[in-house]
């Protein structure tokens, strides 16, 4: 067995690596300086640029997002989905442009977004015992904690953690720079539980594959989809709303934040916890099919099947 020492060694990045991590955090705070630097409108357009050159480079996900788009638009012709495909990645640019930016303009931020149905995040948050915000990988996602903790509300967010070390502090002080907390997935369930039993608000994706024993399979877009259990199971033990909320880019580069109505648990055991992962799932979809190019269609969502099913080819 090796001692610590070598378990270190094995661990520690090398020169070649270290380097690298300083040449990404270089670029992309240089990026960063000079986004913030345009107008609102220029921004916009820098990341959608950014969008089309990844899409014309990036062939493997492109192939990800086309067969996706297949699978969950089988009635729309091939045009429209290609289109949707290119669309997909140059809001994906725009993307990037408004979180590299967002926290030193956060004032223009705040004056481009309309917020809908605030009244349901501030009514699961009387209740005093904690709520879940429940969103995908759709629209401007990062808007959401930012404005909801500037407004008083601040949220637990759950993070994977990013490969260069450097990167991850400064995307992590972007995230907590009107007062969100970030913690890391391998910690995560038990600082859910924590921060639930403190009254916070906890933010949760849905829309990420989940490839471990234990997943539960919500039907999305008329195929199951691996997901955690942990919401359902959290919800129910608790009895604490789960507030679904999407953030929907428009074309002339505002955005509008949606809070949907809560879904509140009764605690009817695990029956109820599949039913509420299934409703926020619906939830997630019908906002995709209302503005389709902004969700991420690049992740095999659905790359783990049901026990006994094979894998797509």
């Amino acid at each position: 067995m090796a001692d610590r020492d070598d378990v270190a060694a094995v661990k520690r990045p090398t020169p070649l690596r270290r380097a690298r991590w300083l040449a990404e955090i270089a670029a992309v705070r240089a990026v960063a300086a000079l986004v913030r630097a345009l107008p609102a409108r220029a921004r916009m357009n820098v990341g959608h640029a950014l969008g089309r050159f990844a899409w014309a480079v990036d062939v493997r996900h492109r192939r990800v997002a086309r067969d996706n788009l297949a699978a969950a638009f089988p009635e729309q012709p091939r045009a429209w989905r290609r289109r949707v495909e290119r669309d997909c990645y140059r809001h994906l640019g725009r993307l990037l442009v408004d979180v590299a930016s967002q926290q030193h303009d956060l004032s223009t931020v705040s004056a481009t977004t309309t917020i809908e149905g605030w009244e349901h995040a501030e009514a699961a948050a009387r209740l005093g015992r904690g709520f879940f915000i429940v969103s995908g990988h759709f629209g401007l996602w990062e808007r959401v904690p930012l404005l909801q903790a500037a407004r008083g509300l601040p949220v637990l967010m759950v993070a994977r953690p990013l490969d260069n070390p450097r990167l991850e502090r400064w995307f992590a002080d972007l995230r907590r720079c009107t007062g969100n907390t970030v913690v890391y997935k391998q910690s995560a369930v038990r600082e859910m539980m924590r921060g639930l039993a403190r009254g916070t608000c906890v933010a949760y994706m849905v829309d990420q594959n989940f490839p471990r024993p234990g997943a539960w399979f919500p039907t999305f877009f008329g195929r199951p989809a691996a997901s955690a259990p942990t919401l359902g199971q959290l919800a129910v033990k608790y009895r604490v709303p789960v507030v679904p909320v999407f953030a929907f880019p428009r074309a002339d580069g505002t955005c509008l934040v949606r809070y949907c109505e809560p879904v509140v648990p009764r605690g009817g055991g695990e029956d109820e916890g599949r039913a509420i992962v299934q409703q926020v799932t619906d939830r997630l979809e019908a906002a995709i099919r209302e503005l389709p190019h902004a969700w991420f269609w690049v992740h095999r969502r659905w790359r783990t099947r049901p026990p006994g099913e094979q894998p797509p080819g």
